[in-house]
Protein backbone atom coordinates (compact mmCIF):
# COMPACT_ATOMS: atom_id res chain seq x y z
CA UNK A 1 0.00 0.00 0.00
CA UNK A 2 2.78 2.58 0.52
CA UNK A 3 4.55 1.81 -2.67
CA UNK A 4 1.17 2.39 -4.32
CA UNK A 5 0.88 5.89 -2.83
CA UNK A 6 4.68 6.69 -3.55
CA UNK A 7 3.85 6.18 -7.16
CA UNK A 8 0.40 7.11 -7.29
CA UNK A 9 0.73 10.54 -8.61
CA UNK A 10 2.82 9.18 -11.56
CA UNK A 11 0.03 6.25 -12.31
CA UNK A 12 -2.81 8.78 -11.92
CA UNK A 13 -1.06 10.95 -14.31
CA UNK A 14 -0.46 8.04 -16.99
CA UNK A 15 -4.28 6.61 -16.93
CA UNK A 16 -5.41 10.62 -17.40
CA UNK A 17 -3.31 10.77 -20.53
CA UNK A 18 -4.91 7.72 -21.98
CA UNK A 19 -7.36 8.06 -23.99
CA UNK A 20 -10.85 6.29 -23.72
CA UNK A 21 -9.63 4.30 -26.92
CA UNK A 22 -6.29 3.23 -25.43
CA UNK A 23 -5.99 -0.21 -24.15
CA UNK A 24 -5.20 -1.46 -20.93
CA UNK A 25 -1.75 -3.38 -22.91
CA UNK A 26 -0.70 0.78 -23.58
CA UNK A 27 -1.45 1.63 -20.22
CA UNK A 28 0.71 -0.98 -18.72
CA UNK A 29 3.52 -0.28 -21.29
CA UNK A 30 3.43 3.00 -20.12
CA UNK A 31 3.75 2.19 -16.61
CA UNK A 32 6.70 0.03 -17.16
CA UNK A 33 8.51 2.56 -19.41
CA UNK A 34 8.17 4.94 -16.18
CA UNK A 35 9.34 2.27 -14.13
CA UNK A 36 12.53 1.37 -16.08
CA UNK A 37 12.90 5.50 -16.22
CA UNK A 38 12.87 5.52 -12.42
CA UNK A 39 15.92 2.67 -12.89
CA UNK A 40 17.38 4.81 -15.42
CA UNK A 41 17.88 7.80 -12.71
CA UNK A 42 18.74 5.38 -9.70
CA UNK A 43 15.35 5.58 -8.48
CA UNK A 44 14.83 2.34 -7.37
CA UNK A 45 12.33 2.84 -4.76
CA UNK A 46 9.77 4.10 -7.43
CA UNK A 47 10.84 1.71 -9.90
CA UNK A 48 10.05 -1.01 -7.78
CA UNK A 49 6.35 0.31 -6.77
CA UNK A 50 6.26 1.17 -10.77
CA UNK A 51 6.62 -2.80 -11.47
CA UNK A 52 4.49 -3.71 -8.50
CA UNK A 53 1.51 -2.04 -9.38
CA UNK A 54 2.16 -3.55 -13.06
CA UNK A 55 2.84 -7.18 -11.74
CA UNK A 56 -0.50 -6.58 -9.79
CA UNK A 57 -2.33 -5.60 -12.96
CA UNK A 58 -0.75 -7.99 -15.15
CA UNK A 59 0.44 -11.19 -12.81
CA UNK A 60 0.85 -13.68 -15.98
CA UNK A 61 3.25 -11.73 -17.37
CA UNK A 62 6.84 -13.03 -16.60
CA UNK A 63 8.72 -10.14 -18.19
CA UNK A 64 6.89 -8.01 -15.29
CA UNK A 65 7.86 -10.50 -12.78
CA UNK A 66 11.41 -10.27 -13.62
CA UNK A 67 11.59 -6.26 -13.89
CA UNK A 68 10.18 -6.27 -10.64
CA UNK A 69 12.21 -8.82 -9.05
CA UNK A 70 15.48 -7.47 -10.39
CA UNK A 71 14.90 -3.73 -8.84
CA UNK A 72 13.81 -5.71 -5.26
CA UNK A 73 17.36 -7.77 -5.54
CA UNK A 74 18.92 -3.87 -6.25
CA UNK A 75 17.17 -2.82 -3.39
CA UNK A 76 17.86 -5.25 -1.23
CA UNK A 77 21.77 -4.95 -1.76
CA UNK A 78 21.94 -1.46 -1.54
CA UNK A 79 20.09 -2.60 2.23
CA UNK A 80 22.80 -4.95 2.78
CA UNK A 81 26.06 -2.60 1.75
CA UNK A 82 24.42 -0.20 4.26
CA UNK A 83 24.74 -2.92 7.22
CA UNK A 84 28.49 -4.22 6.17
CA UNK A 85 26.94 -6.82 4.06
CA UNK A 86 28.92 -6.74 1.28
CA UNK A 87 29.33 -10.50 0.52
CA UNK A 88 25.49 -10.32 0.43
CA UNK A 89 25.06 -7.33 -1.75
CA UNK A 90 27.55 -8.25 -4.57
CA UNK A 91 25.71 -12.05 -4.36
CA UNK A 92 22.04 -10.14 -5.00
CA UNK A 93 23.80 -7.75 -7.37
CA UNK A 94 24.55 -10.66 -9.34
CA UNK A 95 21.52 -12.16 -9.81
CA UNK A 96 19.93 -9.10 -10.29
CA UNK A 97 22.35 -8.83 -13.16
CA UNK A 98 21.68 -12.68 -14.51
CA UNK A 99 18.38 -12.68 -14.28
CA UNK A 100 16.08 -14.87 -16.36
CA UNK A 101 13.73 -12.52 -18.70
CA UNK A 102 15.12 -9.57 -17.02
CA UNK A 103 15.62 -6.24 -18.25
CA UNK A 104 18.93 -5.23 -20.07
CA UNK A 105 18.55 -1.70 -18.59
CA UNK A 106 18.36 -2.74 -15.15
CA UNK A 107 20.82 -5.38 -15.86
CA UNK A 108 23.11 -2.75 -16.38
CA UNK A 109 22.82 -0.70 -13.21
CA UNK A 110 22.92 -4.15 -11.02
CA UNK A 111 26.86 -4.18 -13.17
CA UNK A 112 27.68 -0.97 -12.25
CA UNK A 113 26.75 -1.56 -8.56
CA UNK A 114 28.92 -4.53 -8.61
CA UNK A 115 32.33 -2.84 -10.43
CA UNK A 116 31.97 -0.10 -7.78
CA UNK A 117 31.68 -3.04 -4.91
CA UNK A 118 34.73 -5.30 -6.21
CA UNK A 119 37.38 -2.68 -5.54
CA UNK A 120 36.56 -2.01 -1.86
CA UNK A 121 36.36 -5.92 -1.27
CA UNK A 122 39.53 -6.08 -2.67
CA UNK A 123 41.33 -3.03 -0.92
CA UNK A 124 39.63 -4.61 2.75
CA UNK A 125 41.60 -8.00 1.82
CA UNK A 126 44.77 -6.17 1.56
CA UNK A 127 43.74 -4.49 4.56
CA UNK A 128 43.03 -7.67 6.65
CA UNK A 129 46.44 -9.49 5.13
CA UNK A 130 48.90 -6.67 6.07
CA UNK A 131 47.11 -6.49 9.58
CA UNK A 132 47.55 -10.44 9.80
CA UNK A 133 51.24 -10.05 8.78
CA UNK A 134 51.61 -7.69 11.74
CA UNK A 135 49.91 -9.75 14.15
CA UNK A 136 51.84 -12.50 13.15
CA UNK A 137 55.30 -10.71 13.82
CA UNK A 138 54.33 -9.65 16.95
CA UNK A 139 53.87 -12.92 17.95
CA UNK A 140 57.05 -13.60 17.45
CA UNK A 141 58.33 -10.68 19.31
CA UNK A 142 59.40 -8.67 16.18
CA UNK A 143 57.57 -5.82 17.28
CA UNK A 144 59.54 -3.02 15.48
CA UNK A 145 58.85 -4.90 12.15
CA UNK A 146 55.08 -5.40 13.16
CA UNK A 147 55.00 -1.61 14.08
CA UNK A 148 56.44 -0.94 10.56
CA UNK A 149 53.54 -2.47 8.42
CA UNK A 150 51.02 -1.46 10.96
CA UNK A 151 52.40 2.39 10.45
CA UNK A 152 51.73 0.96 6.48
CA UNK A 153 48.12 0.12 7.21
CA UNK A 154 47.27 3.26 9.42
CA UNK A 155 48.30 5.71 6.51
CA UNK A 156 45.76 4.22 4.28
CA UNK A 157 42.39 5.56 4.19
CA UNK A 158 40.43 3.10 6.74
CA UNK A 159 37.68 5.11 7.58
CA UNK A 160 35.17 2.04 5.97
CA UNK A 161 36.64 -0.34 7.70
CA UNK A 162 36.52 0.69 11.44
CA UNK A 163 37.20 -2.88 12.49
CA UNK A 164 40.70 -2.99 11.09
CA UNK A 165 41.47 0.38 11.75
CA UNK A 166 41.03 0.06 15.72
CA UNK A 167 42.77 -2.97 15.77
CA UNK A 168 45.78 -1.77 14.18
CA UNK A 169 46.02 1.24 16.31
CA UNK A 170 45.52 -1.47 19.58
CA UNK A 171 48.27 -3.83 18.85
CA UNK A 172 50.90 -1.02 17.72
CA UNK A 173 50.03 0.61 21.27
CA UNK A 174 50.63 -3.24 22.47
CA UNK A 175 53.92 -3.54 20.68
CA UNK A 176 55.13 -0.02 21.51
CA UNK A 177 54.90 -1.00 25.72
CA UNK A 178 56.82 -4.29 24.94
CA UNK A 179 59.57 -2.33 22.94
CA UNK A 180 59.96 -0.20 25.51
CA UNK A 181 59.86 -2.49 28.22
CA UNK A 182 62.56 -4.73 26.34
CA UNK A 183 64.61 -1.79 25.81
CA UNK A 184 64.57 -0.76 29.88
CA UNK A 185 65.55 -4.57 30.72
CA UNK A 186 68.40 -5.09 28.29
CA UNK A 187 69.69 -1.77 29.42
CA UNK A 188 69.37 -2.93 33.13
CA UNK A 189 71.26 -5.95 31.95
CA UNK A 190 73.91 -4.09 29.90
CA UNK A 191 74.37 -1.83 33.67
CA UNK A 192 74.80 -4.92 35.40
CA UNK A 193 76.84 -6.06 33.37
CA UNK A 194 79.02 -2.89 33.05
CA UNK A 195 79.06 -2.77 36.85
CA UNK A 196 80.35 -6.16 37.26
CA UNK A 197 83.50 -5.40 35.40
CA UNK A 198 86.71 -4.66 36.40
CA UNK A 199 88.80 -1.76 34.51
CA UNK A 200 92.07 0.19 35.38
CA UNK A 201 91.74 3.57 36.23
CA UNK A 202 92.85 4.81 32.84
CA UNK A 203 90.87 3.05 30.79
CA UNK A 204 87.83 4.78 28.84
CA UNK A 205 84.36 3.83 29.69
CA UNK A 206 82.42 1.60 27.68
CA UNK A 207 80.15 2.94 25.86
CA UNK A 208 77.74 1.15 23.69
CA UNK A 209 76.85 4.20 21.71
CA UNK A 210 80.08 5.01 20.47
CA UNK A 211 81.13 4.42 16.55
CA UNK A 212 84.16 2.12 16.37
CA UNK A 213 87.03 3.96 13.65
CA UNK A 214 85.84 3.83 10.59
CA UNK A 215 82.10 2.78 10.76
CA UNK A 216 79.92 5.73 10.38
CA UNK A 217 81.80 6.90 7.80
CA UNK A 218 81.37 3.74 5.72
CA UNK A 219 77.63 4.00 6.57
CA UNK A 220 77.07 7.14 5.91
CA UNK A 221 78.51 6.91 2.53
CA UNK A 222 76.14 4.01 2.31
CA UNK A 223 73.47 5.73 2.52
CA UNK A 224 74.17 8.53 0.26
CA UNK A 225 75.35 6.23 -2.41
CA UNK A 226 72.36 4.03 -2.13
CA UNK A 227 69.92 7.59 -2.24
CA UNK A 228 68.27 6.87 0.76
CA UNK A 229 69.82 10.60 1.68
CA UNK A 230 70.10 14.13 0.05
CA UNK A 231 73.75 14.63 2.41
CA UNK A 232 75.80 13.21 4.88
CA UNK A 233 74.44 16.73 6.88
CA UNK A 234 71.02 15.68 6.25
CA UNK A 235 71.13 12.85 8.52
CA UNK A 236 70.17 13.00 12.35
CA UNK A 237 69.95 9.73 15.06
CA UNK A 238 68.27 8.92 17.80
CA UNK A 239 68.75 5.85 20.03
CA UNK A 240 66.42 3.48 19.81
CA UNK A 241 67.76 0.42 21.80
CA UNK A 242 71.02 -1.27 23.38
CA UNK A 243 71.43 -5.29 22.86
CA UNK A 244 73.98 -7.35 23.59
CA UNK A 245 75.74 -4.30 24.46
CA UNK A 246 75.71 -2.82 21.63
CA UNK A 247 74.29 0.36 20.91
CA UNK A 248 71.64 0.99 17.88
CA UNK A 249 70.45 3.85 16.29
CA UNK A 250 67.00 5.10 14.29
CA UNK A 251 68.43 7.15 11.46
CA UNK A 252 66.60 9.93 9.75
CA UNK A 253 67.52 11.79 7.14
CA UNK A 254 66.29 14.30 4.28
CA UNK A 255 65.10 12.96 0.43
CA UNK A 256 64.24 16.16 -1.24
CA UNK A 257 64.01 18.51 1.67
CA UNK A 258 61.65 16.25 3.45
CA UNK A 259 63.22 14.41 6.52
CA UNK A 260 61.81 10.27 6.86
CA UNK A 261 62.92 7.40 8.92
CA UNK A 262 65.35 5.44 6.87
CA UNK A 263 67.09 2.62 8.94
CA UNK A 264 68.06 1.24 12.33
CA UNK A 265 72.00 0.79 12.20
CA UNK A 266 74.05 -1.33 14.76
CA UNK A 267 76.99 1.24 15.65
CA UNK A 268 79.18 -1.26 16.41
CA UNK A 269 78.93 -3.05 13.36
CA UNK A 270 77.57 -0.93 10.59
CA UNK A 271 74.71 -3.05 9.78
CA UNK A 272 71.38 -2.12 9.21
CA UNK A 273 67.85 -2.79 8.72
CA UNK A 274 64.92 -1.06 8.29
Amino acid sequence: MIKKVIVGTTVSLLLAACSSKETADTTHQKIMEKGLDAVAENDFAKAEALFELSVEDNPKDETTKAYFKQVMLIRQANEDVGNDKEEEGLQALQKAKSYKKGSKVISAKADEQIKLLTPSKTKEATYRNLFAEAESLAEKANYKDSNDKLTDLLNEDLNNYRDIKQAAESLKETNAAKIEKKAKEEQTAANKNKNSIVTQPTEKAYDPYEWPPGVKEAFEADMVSREYVDSVDTIRYEKLQVHNNQGFYTVYGQMDGVEMYIVNVNVKTGDYHG
